[in-house]
């Protein structure tokens, strides 16, 4: 083919390759990300409540303005280990949120150097090799706790947290990675197109060598950089003997087979990940819950605590003599009736209400971590897949809802020496209200295809060919 038939064709395969990186390849990729950003947080906060880090205190105060790989400790010794590798995993944690709530995922974005930061973060911890030899005193570190709590702790909601947070990294890690190298790829045949149209076209085969490419280059100002390698395939793929063939297989490696990014095992349209994408969504609403058990759990101590005087003391004691139940601890929050906007007083038991969060928290961290329930997700119709989501985003709003009432009340029902040691939860209530929020997004966006593809389908248009 002729110079510019090659262009014209690269030029049109280059445009199809980045509008299904944008349409379809990177929103799977920020939902890899999502899942594995979940996983870092659970195992993080699995490690803190066990003991084997210490929380890093400034992790709420400290935001990524960009994308790094934060810095790797060279030596963790017994004496500082539970720190620095809290610290070292915090800052993970932090870097891994930016990036899934606050980077851009469009293909301009993805450039070399910020894709080589993102294999930086996933491959912080070689979670798909975790032993005590590992790569870095991270990855060892980490293998250590793993063990110890696979063989050292008899707590089965542990153990779960563990084998599905790691299932998850250890799959997310494979097609995040794979993701990347598309991208990697399409970015490098891009740099030769453009090499090609601004630098190259008028060159002929004795003037191309990797020398004049570079001088014209550097004459041009034109802001593309040099990369010897990259300026190496060009010449072969325009210049050498083998130039046809390896601009078709260019060509090919590039081309995208359209509207096979919809279709399930039985050739129809399937819609069903993006019920599933909803339901990792409302799932990461349960490390939030966490925190927020520990919080009002403290708060209530606390709450409870100013209340008793030495009457209620001795009425605790005289309970615990005679193997009487204690009585239980029961808060009256003030709520808004959503119906007629009034304010109705509700009776909220309190120990039922942190049984019911950890039930709830429970199941979320199952959903979200794509690790064992995953298979039961994919085995569900789409009704089922439906009616799962939209319950767990009712009861995450309920409990939302609760919670508000709640927190308003520790800080109102406190004393002036108890205040300033209740804990507010607002950081968590709002991100419960965000989860909510994506996960409605991700159920309106099936709604929204789904009746797209019964429209094409009564126009007699066929979107599976």
């Amino acid at each position: 083919m002729s110079e510019n038939d090659f262009l014209t064709r690269l030029k049109e395969v280059l445009e199809a390759r980045r509008d299904w990186f944008d349409r379809v390849e990177l929103p799977k990729l920020k939902n890899d990300f999502y899942c594995f950003h979940n996983a870092v947080t659970s195992l993080y906060a699995l490690f803190a409540k066990k003991g084997f880090i210490i929380e890093d205190p400034y992790k709420n105060e400290t935001k990524a303005g960009d994308l790094e790989v934060p810095a790797v400790v060279g030596t963790l010794s017994d004496s500082n280990k539970r720190e620095l590798l809290g610290r070292q995993l915090s800052a993970l944690d932090n870097e891994l949120d930016f990036l899934v709530n606050f980077y851009e995922f469009s293909t301009s974005s993805f450039t070399q150097e910020k894709l080589k930061i993102m294999v930086g973060l996933v491959k912080y911890v070689d979670w798909m090799h975790l032993t005590p030899d590992g790569i870095n005193p991270a990855t060892q570190a980490v293998s250590e706790i793993v063990t110890k709590i696979r063989h050292g702790i008899n707590d089965q909601f542990s153990t779960q947290v563990l084998t599905d947070s790691l299932v998850t990294l250890t799959s997310s890690t494979k097609t995040i990675i794979n993701s990347l190298k598309l991208l990697s790829d399409f970015n490098r045949e891009l740099y030769k197109y453009d090499l090609r149209v601004n630098i190259t076209s008028s060159m002929s085969a004795d003037e191309a060598t990797a020398l004049n490419i570079k001088k014209k280059l550097d004459s041009a100002k034109n802001g593309i950089p040099f990369h010897t390698e990259l300026v190496n395939e060009l010449i072969k793929e325009d210049y050498s003997a083998n130039s046809k063939s390896l601009r078709e297989a260019v060509l090919q490696k590039l081309s995208v087979e359209m509207g096979q990014d919809r279709m399930g095992k039985n050739g129809q349209a399937s819609f069903k990940p993006i019920l599933i994408d909803g339901l990792n969504c409302i799932g990461s609403a349960g490390v939030n819950i966490g925190e927020i058990v520990k919080k009002i759990s403290e708060n209530s101590y606390l709450l409870e605590r100013q209340k008793k005087g030495i009457w209620e003391k001795i009425k605790k004691l005289i309970a615990q003599i005679s193997n009487s139940k204690e009585e239980p601890v029961i808060y009256e929050l003030e709520q808004i009736d959503t119906a007629n906007g009034r304010p109705v007083c509700e009776k909220l038991n309190f120990n039922i209400f942190c049984a019911t969060l950890d039930k709830k928290m429970a199941i979320l961290n199952a959903i979200a971590l794509r690790g064992t329930a995953v298979k039961k997700l994919e085995g569900m119709n789409e009704e089922h897949l439906i009616e799962l989501l939209q319950r767990n985003m009712k009861d995450v709003l309920n409990l939302h809802k609760t919670l508000n009432g709640l927190d308003d009340y520790f800080k109102n029902a406190a004393d002036k020496d108890t205040r300033p040691k209740i804990k507010g939860i607002k950081p968590e209530l709002s991100a419960l209200k965000n989860t909510i929020t994506k996960a409605n997004e991700k159920l309106q966006d099936y709604n929204a295809q789904k009746e797209e593809a019964e429209q094409f389908k009564k126009l007699g248009i066929n979107m599976e060919t």
